[in-house]
């Protein structure tokens, strides 16, 4: 357990400076895709700065205020009912968060962002918004303080965190529905969705490799080709049957997927009776996989 905890300071250490100026940076620009963009459009995507929004139209309180004033609500509410650690850590960041966009607020009446058309409006904002979260994300830091609303109804309903989350983001999505409209909220859904597949290609990076199995009576050979032709690397696993209980070999190879297509034409040729099964691989460490951010 000592050796645990001490592995786990050390990553939590690593490139700790780094890896604190990305999310400093990316907290930076979702504030001002919040102040510049979303606020005045009108586009509540969720979290507690899309209820900000909803309140700042019912009451006029600014966005700014109700950050604040909710963040101070939901440490209560997580000092009580969560781990007090990770409160902490969300307060970090919402603190963060609410302190940029009250400093860029005045500005957002002198300074004004138009488009030649929503749909350009809408893409801007949704790759702006997910990689700024990807790499807040990716840094091991958490911007938003809904998830303190979301891990706790996880905490007492025994939803998973994500379905907690989800929900949570439909219900402040639908009090948008309710104040704006119906064409708002499609302009929010699709800024959500689209920010959320860009998020997962920040973290997960991008599926540019196939991980396939082989099931083949010529695995020696496919492995040679493999390893001496085409130059992609081989794993030589061991299966076992669930109906004979009987084991065979099985080849694990991550192949890129600029070069499936015939690599999969290869295996057929070799053996027409080959069994492959193929499914996305997000990211590999080692070989030629190459990262685009430091940590």
């Amino acid at each position: 357990m000592v050796k645990q905890k001490s592995i786990l300071k050390l990553v939590n250490a690593d490139k700790l400076l780094t890896r604190f100026l990305f999310f400093f940076f990316s907290v930076v620009f979702v504030a001002l895709n919040y102040n510049f963009i979303l606020v005045p459009n009108k586009l509540v995507i969720g979290g507690m700065s899309g209820l900000g929004i909803v309140i700042n139209k019912l009451t006029g309180l600014s966005t700014s205020v109700f950050l604040f004033i909710s963040t101070g609500i939901l440490t209560v509410l997580g000092l009580i009912f969560l781990n007090k650690k990770m409160v902490l850590k969300i307060l970090f960041g919402s603190l963060l968060y609410n302190t940029i966009v009250a400093l860029t607020e005045p500005l957002r009446t002198s300074i004004s962002i138009q488009f030649e058309s929503t749909l350009l409006l809408l893409i801007f904002t949704s790759f702006i918004y997910g990689v700024s979260n990807g790499i807040a994300y990716r840094s091991g830091f958490i911007i938003g303080g809904s998830d303190t609303i979301a891990a706790i109804i996880s905490k007492y309903t025994k939803l998973p965190m994500g379905s907690s989350s989800i929900w949570t983001n439909i219900f402040i999505i639908f009090l948008g529905f309710i104040v704006f409209g119906f064409t708002q909220t499609i302009y929010s859904v699709f800024i959500l969705l689209l920010s959320n597949k860009i998020v997962d290609i920040i973290i997960l990076g991008v599926k540019d490799s196939k991980m396939c199995y082989i099931k083949s009576s010529k695995l020696n050979e496919i492995s040679d080709i493999l390893l001496n032709e085409v130059h992609i690397g081989v794993t030589e696993l061991v299966g076992k049957g669930g109906l004979f209980n009987n084991t065979e070999p099985l080849l694990l190879v991550i192949v890129p997927f600029d070069q499936y297509y015939g690599f999969k034409h290869l295996i057929k040729n070799m053996d027409p009776k080959a069994s492959i099964i193929t499914s996305d691989c997000h990211d590999v460490s080692g070989g030629y996989k190459k990262k685009f951010l430091p940590f």
